[in-house]
């Protein structure tokens, strides 16, 4: 395999003195709409994991909402802080990770492996992670084909993850990300099963969401008590964040719903569309987006938490 450094984008640190959002403890709906500041909410009982490999899994049963921009913003972020980072593309549909970010294949072999062959037991988790574009960020794709896992249900599929990430052994990552797919199958119940932290994307302007979240809650529940006792709701994130009298009214419904977990709005893009069809990353499009800052700082808190 063949890396050039004209090939490979090296990510780097933001600067402080960005239009970060402020960091508070809780999530401010007594004084008047006008004079309202949003913030990022870390509750002072949030610790970071303190193990040496962290796995996410980025989770909504909702399409549309983020998922791939919150899981792909998030392992640059935390690239950019020196972390050697994995993500695990775990959604079938066509626009994906798979699809956004340039992979580098071996040259010469045309048998790529990916997510369905760790499922069939045809391959490692190892074998079918790649090298991307990004210094430091590495992807185990997915292909159409995802989907018969969910057809097929082989066996032990929701615990394949979890026995790769934790059982058959360190294959040197820091941080593993898993993006979900729009439903609560044995794909999602297997990233919820391997991973210690979930992070669930909500559109801050849609109050159907709030249904979405509740009953991808009821799973994590059903998941914490029979498979995964350390799992836990690490942080709320609601996209295309604009400052209005809903996005208030949503952020405090889930800062009530989940008062242990960072509540995070990540302002809204024009340019996310723009990045996407370009194949990068908006932290490489557009690095001073106010969507990029939000994502970054998130990212270091989820790290190394925050001392208030």
């Amino acid at each position: 395999m063949n890396e050039t450094q004209a090939q490979t984008v090296q990510v780097s640190r933001l600067s402080d003195d960005l239009a970060f959002l402020d960091i508070v403890t809780e999530w401010d709906i007594t004084s008047g709409y006008h004079q309202w500041k949003p913030g990022m909410v870390v509750p002072r009982t949030f610790m970071s994991r303190d193990t040496l490999h962290r796995v996410y899994a980025v989770a909504n049963q909702k399409g549309g909402v983020g998922k791939t921009l919150t899981a792909l913003e998030l392992a640059l972020a935390m690239v950019a802080r020196g972390k050697r980072v994995r993500l695990i593309d775990a959604d079938p549909q066509v626009a994906s990770l798979s699809s956004w970010i340039p992979v580098f294949y071996p040259e010469g072999v045309t048998d790529r492996r990916s997510l369905t062959d760790v499922y069939f037991d045809r391959c490692t988790l190892a074998e079918a992670t790649y090298p991307t574009a990004y210094a430091g960020l590495y992807l185990v794709p997915s292909f159409p084909d995802l989907a018969t896992v969910e057809g097929d249900r082989p066996t032990g599929a929701e615990t394949c993850l979890r026995y790769h990430l934790w059982d058959a052994g360190n294959d040197d990552f820091d941080v593993t990300i898993i993006d979900s797919g729009p439903s609560l199958g044995s794909l999602t119940v297997s990233a919820l099963v391997a991973a210690q932290d979930v992070i669930i994307p909500v559109q801050a302007g849609s109050g159907l969401d709030i249904e979405g979240a509740a009953a991808l809650y009821q799973t994590i529940n059903t998941v914490t008590t029979r498979m995964n006792r350390d799992l836990r709701v690490a942080a709320i994130i609601l996209t295309d964040f604009t400052r209005s009298k809903l996005a208030r009214t949503i952020g405090a419904e889930m800062a009530k719903a989940f008062p242990e977990s960072l509540i995070v709005p990540t302002r809204t893009c024009i340019e996310i569309g723009n990045a996407q069809l370009e194949k990068k990353a908006l932290r490489q499009h557009t690095p001073d987006a106010t969507t990029v800052l939000d994502y970054d700082r998130a990212a270091g808190v989820l790290l190394n938490g925050v001392t208030h």
